[in-house]
């Protein structure tokens, strides 16, 4: 794309030139009697201002070849050296407002730039994601920039987190409207493996989340709304989750109010900072708890891990499509039976997670989809950190 943008810029004056030179050289084969090689060269001579003086102009004719060579040449460089240097900014800037698109691939979109989508994007940071990120306002841009290398820059400075956290080329930044396909595009919407729809506007949250449906079906979508009647709404149209961050907030303060060591505890788990958290493992094979019962699955994760085993994830048969989701059972009777397909959902400590990895088989997390963009099998979500993180 920036070859055919610099040749669409300079091939106007790059023509010019050729045809002057072509003029001249013929010009002086003719008038001085010259071979077309001695032509040549004393055109490039001339361009070129280096003067050896071996070969001349003897008649005024060449004089007159040699004056307009020399001079529309210097103007028509000094012009194509000013193209290139526009081109060059133009480039830079479209490269800074991610006009040129990006090609990860297993990767998570975060629309709209709020203090719900900052607190979403430092989780994502701290599990290793990569993560293409689109705001509709310009001033946002070096918000952003600047919020990204000093959290990195932060994370990297704990042992437990180093090994994990994304590097800063895993961080793509757009300036667009997320609500229109074309801008959607620009983030590799197709080979993605989530969306995160978090803007302050309900109306424009709720567009985006129907076009992403449209445009990549079996793309998990989270949306955060400010009002709670539009869950069902979405929903309905396939969105995996939907959270209202005023509900939950307001759930939070109360419960501070109330019993606030279990206030403090749910919100240190909803965070990788303190080095431990919730996890959930696929059930599937060579994964040891499948089949077991809750209570024989807790003894034996704990003893080999040193990991708590809280609940299970079954799928929801209340919700249907592509991604029909999940329900989350917090400790279930003793006798509930591990099934295939389901997730165990752990709490755990981060400086026990080789052990547990290795135990376990299998990664933690969602795995990616296969897209549309893409053949073959899909790239985990969590390839870069399961790599880091594994002895």
């Amino acid at each position: 794309m920036q070859v055919r943008a610099l040749l669409s810029g300079i091939w106007k004056p790059v023509a010019v030139i050729g045809g002057i030179f072509g003029v001249c050289v013929i010009g002086f084969v003719l008038t001085q009697g010259v071979s077309p090689f001695q032509g040549v060269y004393w055109g490039v001579i001339t361009v070129s201002t280096v003067g050896y003086g071996d070969v001349v102009p003897t008649n005024p004719l060449s004089k007159i070849f040699a004056i307009v060579l020399a001079g529309s040449t210097l103007g028509i460089l000094g012009y194509l050296i000013s193209q290139i240097n526009t081109l060059a900014i133009r480039t830079r800037e479209e490269e800074l407002l991610g006009l040129n698109g990006t090609k990860f691939r297993g990767h998570v979109l975060l629309l709209g730039w709020t203090a719900t989508a900052r607190a979403a994007l430092q989780e994502l940071l701290l599990a290793g994601r990569r993560v293409a990120i689109m705001t509709r306002q310009q001033e946002f841009l070096a918000e952003i920039r600047t919020f990204v290398a000093h959290f990195l820059a932060e994370a990297r400075r704990d042992p437990l987190l180093a090994a994990r956290v994304s590097r800063d080329e895993d961080v793509f930044l757009a300036l667009g409207d997320y609500a229109q396909g074309a801008a959607l595009r620009l983030l590799n919407l197709s080979d993605a493996a989530e969306a995160i729809v978090a803007s302050d506007d309900d109306g424009r949250n709720v567009l985006t989340a129907l076009l992403l449906k449209q445009l990549a079906p079996g793309l998990r979508v989270v949306v955060a709304v400010l009002r709670e009647e539009l869950r069902e709404t979405l929903h309905a149209a396939g969105v995996t989750y939907v959270i209202s961050p005023s509900d939950l907030g307001g759930r939070m303060v109360a419960a501070a109010a109330i019993e606030p060591e279990i206030a403090q505890t749910f919100d240190d788990l909803t965070t990788s900072s303190y080095h431990y958290g919730m996890e959930e493992y696929p059930l599937r094979p060579p994964n040891p708890l499948v089949g077991l019962d809750f209570d024989t699955a807790s003894r034996r994760l704990r003893e080999s891990t040193g990991a708590i085993l809280v609940g299970v994830a079954q799928p929801d048969p209340s919700r249907t499509g592509d991604d029909p989701g999940f329900r989350a059972i917090l400790a279930p009777p003793p006798d509930t039976v591990l099934t295939p397909g389901g997730y165990a959902l752990l709490l755990a400590a981060e400086i026990d997670r080789p052990r547990r990895d290795r135990w376990l088989g299998v990664p933690p997390g969602r795995p990616v989809k296969p897209t549309s963009g893409r053949s073959g099998t899909s790239e985990p979500a969590s390839t870069r950190f399961d790599s880091a993180s594994s002895p």
